[in-house]
């Protein structure tokens, strides 16, 4: 088991000792909805204003994690074995960590500085070692940390969830696209800049209406929620519709081997391929399609639109669509992007083994870019303010999110961050470090609608 520490000290102007905030944050905000957090050695409350967050019943935990000027979160994703290639997400936000300790003196809340630490574990995605991580790294209290950041997963989120609505420790840039994250039962998770899978249904089921209305799908899933979201999601889009789902087949979780779903898959010869895997399952799915001599229509999982994966399916990936909200580094049309160049120039300095033409890379540089501003909107530095920060997050630009997409958040209506979504096209120019996704149509804005179009026990689940 590997353990990764990221920390930058502070220069010696500012190593002054902190006061922690003792009360909680009761959020002076004008809205109604109810919530709160509480701080080491006070009682929690049951907050107020839009976004908030019950604490009434939390332990007094709600400033752990803050200690010498030091914000500190951890992490659990794979790192080892057939699934590393999500690791690459990490590269990205400790890159900007590091540079905001480095250059802009950490981040400054409620008038304080502080620098910004993360740790993390390998948990291979497995879901039970996501847990036991979870559980050393926060510790049996919930008061090694301020917070957990960005898991990779559908199903480890889910298996640290409960403990940590438990323990009232934020759970937040879950790294999924999971509708599970708009769930009011669990106030103290939420996803990131990834969209809902069920919108990925959504737009793929509105290209098949303008290019084949009356198209026959197939589709590969995972075994498990990540998978059903998918099926269900696509289903619900293409009700009162002419497109019909001819086969679904399923894969283990974690599996990289898929050619007998494939096979059955491609004797079906239906108009459209719906790529739900994930990892390698994903280009091995591509690269099947095409030596079975099927050549359908085809959308690939936005967790699969990485320069490594789409580089691993090669030229059997060409033409596929996905959508998303972060600029492709490797799209020349984005050299120019002030944010591009900035990101470039940081990541090359900070993790020089992390490969900036990678959109992986790029996504975590803007989940770490978009925690940091939901810290600097807290009105104290609790747990409880600093979640009803980012469930009301409020048009916030920054990372690379696409020219002219911003973040909202709208609890307890709507959590979802990625709203605001780009159909993409792949063109495969003879290597992965040539090859990049295009920008098809104009920029779509769901904001608000997706509890709408995702079915509610996706939702619930």
């Amino acid at each position: 088991m590997t353990r990764n520490r990221v920390h930058v000290p502070r220069s010696l102007a500012i190593l002054l000792a902190l006061a922690l905030v003792l009360t909680a944050c009761g959020g002076r905000r004008d809205d109604s909805e109810s919530t709160g957090g509480g701080g080491e050695g006070s009682t929690g409350t049951e907050g107020e204003g839009a976004g908030a967050v019950d604490a009434s019943n939390c332990p007094e935990t709600g400033t752990s994690g803050v200690e010498d000027g030091t914000i500190k979160f951890v992490s659990s994703f794979p790192q080892s074995g057939m699934t590393a290639a999500f690791s690459e997400i990490s590269k990205g936000y400790k890159a900007y960590f590091q540079y905001l300790n480095e250059e802009e003196g950490g981040v400054e809340v409620a008038g304080e500085s502080y620098q910004i630490e993360i740790e993390d574990l390998d948990d291979e995605y497995n879901p039970a070692r996501t847990s036991t991580n979870i559980d050393e790294l926060m510790g049996v209290e919930g008061d090694q940390a301020f917070g957990v950041f960005n898991v990779v997963g559908t199903a480890n989120n889910i298996a640290i969830r409960d403990n940590l609505g438990d323990l009232c420790v934020p759970n937040v840039f879950a790294a999924t696209g999971s509708p599970a994250w708009g769930n009011e039962e669990y106030p103290w998770t939420i996803g990131s800049t990834l969209a809902a899978y069920s919108l990925e249904g959504a737009v793929f089921a509105d290209l098949l209406k303008q290019e084949q209305p009356d198209a026959t799908v197939a589709m590969l899933v995972q075994e498990d929620d990540f998978g059903r979201a998918y099926e269900e999601g696509f289903r619900n889009a293409i009700e009162g519709s002419d497109i019909e789902i001819v086969q679904v087949e399923s894969y283990p979780t974690g599996a990289n081997e898929v050619s007998a779903q494939m096979t059955s898959l491609a004797a079906t010869d239906a108009d459209a391929f719906f790529n739900g895997a994930t990892l390698l399952a994903c280009p091995n799915a591509l690269q099947r399609a095409d030596a079975e001599g099927w050549d359908p229509i085809t959308w690939v999982s936005g967790t699969c639109i990485s320069k490594t994966l789409m580089g691993i399916a090669g030229e059997s990936a060409t033409d596929v669509y996905s959508m998303t909200n972060v600029m492709d580094p490797l799209n020349p049309q984005y050299d120019g992007e002030e944010a591009m160049q900035l990101y470039r120039e940081k990541v090359e300095q900070y993790q020089p083994d992390a490969d900036i033409d990678n959109g992986i890379v790029a996504y975590g540089w803007t989940q770490g870019v978009l925690l940091v501003e939901a810290l600097r909107n807290s009105e104290e530095l609790t747990r409880q303010s600093f979640m009803q920060s980012v469930r009301t997050l409020d048009g916030v630009e920054g990372g690379l999110l696409l020219p002219g997409t911003s973040v909202t958040t709208s609890a307890p209506d709507d959590t979802f961050m990625g709203e605001a979504v780009q159909l993409i096209q792949y063109g495969f120019n003879g290597s992965p470090d040539n090859s990049y996704f295009e920008n098809v149509g104009e920029l779509r804005d769901f904001e608000g609608e997706t509890p709408d179009l995702t079915p509610s026990e996706l939702i619930n689940a």
